[in-house]
C-alpha cells in the first residue's frame, strides 16, 4: 500500500520544515480527487462515507497470583480490547473477533445479567491534544461506558490504573492511498507481539507509512481517571493519558552520588565543592580531576577518556570492544555510537540498504573528549596567578555538549528494566550531524567560563594560539556548506555546569534540579555567551520518547532550483479545498501591541523602541491620523524644529563614531579573551574587515 519509491526526509532539528514526503504526496492525492469531474462511485464513497475507527489496547498483565481474574498474563487485555465495543484477540489464529449474541462472552451479558441483558462497554469519545509546560506534550482523553459493576471491574483493571500504559490507534475508513486508490480495510498493529517500546515506536511509524499517513497512534501513560453512576444504571468513565514528556517535566538529574574522599567541600569552585552532591556532580569532578594536570590545549579523547568515565556510562550499555589499540574503540552495535539514540522512525521506515532514512553515525573519538583550554584575562592565563575567585585559579576543562547530555541521561534518568537489560525511559537526541544550529565564520564565544566553539575563524582578523587549540579538538563544529554548526560539539565548561546545578538546587525548596529547568538554563547561557545569535528550546518528542533541541534562528538553506516547490499547499477555498473549517487569528502580547500602535504612527526614525518597530510604520503608509499626526518619544526635545543638513551630518558622524567605538571595544574584548593579536592591522583595515564581516553575516542569513 505504501509508496516505496518515496524517499524519506532527513531527520532534522529545524522547526517548520516540510512535511514528510509520504504525507505531502497524500495531500496531493486528496487534492486531485476532490478536483475530479466526473467522480466515480469510489470517489463519492471517500467524499461522503468516511467513518472513524478507534482501537485501544491495554498494556496491563495480570499476575499469576491475582485471584480476581481467571485470565493471566496478557490474556485479559487481549480479551477486552476497546474497539467496536470489545474485540477479542484470544483465538489461536491470532485474529481480532467482534462479539455477537448473548452470554458471558457475547455482545450482551458480559459482567453478569443481574439487571437483565446489558450491552458490552464501548468508547463514546476520544480527543487528542497537546499541553504541558513546554506545549509539546501529547495528551489524550477517552470516554467509555460500562453497563454493570462486573464490566467496571474489568475496565478498571485494564484501563484505569494510574501509571499503567495503553496504546491508542485511530484513523478513517475508507481512505485513499497515495496513488488515489480507495482502501476500505485499515491494518492496525498487533500490540501484544511487540517486545519493547523501541520496537513499538518503530512499528507505529511503519504503520503510518504503510497507510500513507491515514493512520496514527499514541502510546501513553494513565495519569487520571474517573467514573460516575448515571441515573440509568450505567457507569460513565473517563481516562486521561499523557506521553513521556509528563515524566520528563518532573525528572530530576541530581541523583545521590558516590563519595569522593579527595574532594574539597570548602572550595569556591562548584565542580570541586559539590563533587559528592550527586552522581552527575561526581562524574564532572572525576573528569576535572583527570584532566586538570594536562597542558594547555591538550585533550583527553577516545579510549582513554571513555575509560576514565566508563562507570558513569554503564546505564547506557556503552562499552569498549577491547583494550587492543588496533581494534575499534567502541561496540558499534550500541545504538548510541551508531546514531546518538536518534531513531530512524522520524525519517521513515528503518532502512539499512539504501540512502532512504539512513542516520549518520557519530564519531566516538571526537564525541567522547575532554580538553584543557585556559583562556586569557588581562594577559594572564586563567590557571595562573589567580586574581579573581570566579574566573581564575582553576584549570578550564571542557567536554562536548553531546557527551554532557549522555552523562545526564545515564546518571539522572529513569530506566525500563527487563532482567539485566536496561533501556532509558526517555532518550536525548545527541546525533552530531543532524543537530545543527545557526552559525557563521566569525562566530565565537565571548565567555569561556560558559563554553567555547570552533568556528572557521575569529572575527576582525584576530590571530590566537588558544583558538588554534580549540580548532584542533573542535574542528567538526563548523560546516562551510552553510548547513549550520554541529551543536553537539559545543565545548561546555564543566565548572559552569556544576555552577548551574548549584544555583538551581539552591532555588528549589527540596534542593532538586529538574532536567527541563537545567537544559533551558544551559541553552540560554550558551546562546548568550556566543553573542545571542541562537534561540534554543527543548522539545520532548512523544513519538520517539526523545528530547530534541531546536534552534529557532536556524533556517533551511535556500532552494536554488526554481522548479522545486518549497511548500505543500493545502487549499482552504474553492473546489479543490480540503478544509472543513478555517479561521485566522492574530494573538500578540501587550508589549508588542503597544509597539505596533506607537510605531505605526511614528516617523521612520521617530520612536526608539526596537529595530523591528520601524517596519510597523508601513502599516499607515499613505494615511494620516487626524488627531495625532506623528508620535515621538521623550528624547526628541525639539519635535517642531526641522533638522538642517549640517545638523544631520553632525548627528550621523557622531553616531558613526559611537558605532566604531563599540566595534573596536568588541574587537579588543575578543583579543583579550583569546590572548589574540590583530595581526598589526590599521584602523582603516579594521573598518574594511567590519564591512566584510557584514557581508559574511548576510551570506549566512
Amino acid at each position: 500500500m505504501a509508496d516505496t519509491s518515496v524517499s524519506y526526509k532527513n531527520y532534522t532539528n529545524i522547526c517548520g520544515t516540510e512535511f514528510q514526503p509520504y504525507v505531502a504526496k497524500q495531500i496531493e492525492a486528496r487534492k486531485s480527487l476532490v478536483l475530479k469531474d466526473p467522480r466515480t462511485n469510489s470517489d463519492l464513497q471517500w467524499l461522503n462515507n468516511k467513518s472513524s475507527w478507534i482501537r485501544i489496547s491495554s498494556g496491563v498483565d495480570v499476575d499469576q497470583d491475582n485471584a480476581r481474574f481467571l485470565e493471566k498474563g496478557d490474556k485479559l487485555a487481549k480479551k477486552y480490547i476497546l474497539q467496536a465495543g470489545l474485540t477479542d484477540h484470544t483465538s489461536k489464529d491470532g485474529s481480532f473477533n467482534l462479539r455477537e449474541g448473548f452470554g458471558s462472552d457475547g455482545a450482551y451479558g458480559i459482567g453478569g445479567n443481574d439487571f437483565g441483558q446489558r450491552p458490552m462497554p464501548g468508547v463514546t469519545n476520544l480527543s487528542i491534544q497537546t499541553g504541558g509546560k513546554l506545549g509539546t506534550l501529547r495528551e489524550a482523553n477517552i470516554d467509555f461506558v460500562c453497563y454493570n459493576k462486573g464490566q467496571l471491574d474489568i475496565m478498571d483493571a485494564l484501563y484505569m490504573k494510574l501509571g499503567m500504559s495503553m496504546l491508542i490507534e485511530w484513523g478513517h475508513t475508507p481512505f485513499i492511498n497515495n496513488q488515489g486508490v480507495l482502501q476500505t480495510i485499515p491494518l492496525p498493529m498487533d500490540f501484544f507481539g511487540v517486545p519493547d517500546k523501541e520496537a513499538l515506536m518503530n512499528e507505529i511509524q511503519t504503520k503510518r507509512v504503510y497507510h500513507d499517513g491515514n493512520y496514527d497512534a499514541m502510546w501513553g501513560i494513565i495519569k487520571n481517571w474517573s467514573f460516575s453512576l448515571q441515573d440509568n444504571g450505567t457507569f460513565k468513565c473517563t481516562v486521561s493519558l499523557v506521553g513521556a514528556g509528563d515524566v520528563l517535566e518532573s525528572l530530576k538529574i541530581n541523583q545521590s552520588g558516590r563519595p569522593t574522599s579527595n574532594s574539597d567541600t570548602g572550595s569556591i569552585y562548584p565542580v570541586v565543592a559539590d563533587a559528592n552532591k550527586s552522581y552527575l556532580n561526581n562524574a564532572l569532578y572525576y573528569l576535572w580531576n583527570n584532566l586538570e594536570g594536562l597542558g594547555a590545549g591538550e585533550s583527553f579523547i577516545g579510549r582513554d577518556y571513555f575509560k576514565s568515565l566508563e562507570q558513569y556510562f554503564s546505564n547506557l550499555d556503552i562499552k569498549l570492544i577491547s583494550d587492543n589499540e588496533t581494534t575499534n574503540i567502541f561496540d558499534l552495535n550500541t545504538p548510541l555510537i551508531k546514531s546518538g539514540f536518534q531513531f530512524s522512525i522520524i525519517s521513515g521506515l528503518q532502512n539499512t540498504t539504501s540512502n532512504n532514512g539512513i542516520i549518520p553515525e557519530i564519531d566516538p573519538t571526537l564525541f567522547f573528549q575532554g580538553v584543557n583550554i585556559p583562556y586569557e584575562i588581562n594577559g594572564t592565563k586563567s590557571t595562573e596567578n589567580p586574581t579573581s575567585q570566579d574566573q581564575q585559579g582553576l584549570s578550564q576543562i571542557y567536554l562536548t555538549l553531546g557527551n554532557l547530555l549522555l552523562l545526564i541521561m545515564s546518571t539522572g534518568n529513569l530506566f525500563d528494566k527487563n532482567g539485566s537489560n536496561k533501556k532509558p525511559y526517555i532518550y536525548i537526541d545527541v546525533n552530531t550531524e543532524t543537530n545543527r544550529c545557526y552559525t557563521f565564520p566569525g562566530h565565537c564565544s565571548l565567555d569561556p567560563t560558559v563554553c567555547l566553539i570552533g568556528s572557521e575563524k575569529l572575527p576582525f582578523g584576530i590571530q590566537s594560539e588558544m583558538f588554534t587549540n580549540i580548532l584542533k579538538v573542535n574542528a567538526p563544529f563548523y560546516d562551510d556548506k552553510g548547513l549550520g554548526g554541529r551543536f553537539m560539539y559545543t565545548l561546555v565548561n564543566i565548572n559552569h555546569v556544576a555552577k548551574l546545578m548549584s544555583n538551581l538546587s539552591s532555588n528549589d525548596p527540596k534542593g532538586d534540579v529538574y532536567i527541563v529547568d537545567f537544559l533551558q538554563e544551559l541553552l540560554k547561557s550558551i546562546s548568550k555567551a556566543c553573542g545571542g545569535f541562537n534561540d534554543f528550546r527543548i522539545v520532548p518528542d512523544d513519538d520517539t520518547r526523545c528530547i530534541r533541541i531546536f534552534d529557532d534562528k536556524r533556517t533551511t538553506p535556500p532552494i536554488t532550483n526554481s522548479s522545486i516547490e518549497p511548500y505543500t499547499v493545502i487549499p482552504v477555498l474553492g473546489k479543490g479545498s480540503l478544509a472543513y473549517n478555517f479561521n485566522y487569528t492574530s494573538k500578540i502580547s501587550p508589549n508588542t501591541a503597544a509597539m505596533i500602535v506607537i510605531s505605526s504612527q511614528a516617523e521612520p526614525t521617530g520612536v526608539n523602541i526596537s529595530n523591528e518597530a520601524l517596519a510597523f510604520s508601513k502599516l499607515r503608509e499613505g494615511l494620516t491620523n487626524r488627531l495625532a499626526v506623528v508620535r515621538v518619544d521623550s528624547t526628541d526635545i525639539s519635535p517642531t524644529k526641522k533638522e538642517t543638513p549640517e545638523e544631520k551630518k553632525q548627528r550621523e558622524d557622531e553616531e558613526k563614531l559611537a558605532s566604531d567605538a563599540k566595534y573596536q571595544e568588541l574587537r579588543d574584548l575578543i583579543i583579550n579573551i583569546y590572548d589574540g593579536t590583530g595581526g598589526g592591522i590599521t584602523e582603516s583595515e579594521a573598518k574594511a574587515q567590519k564591512e566584510a564581516q557584514k557581508e559574511e553575516l548576510q551570506r549566512f542569513d
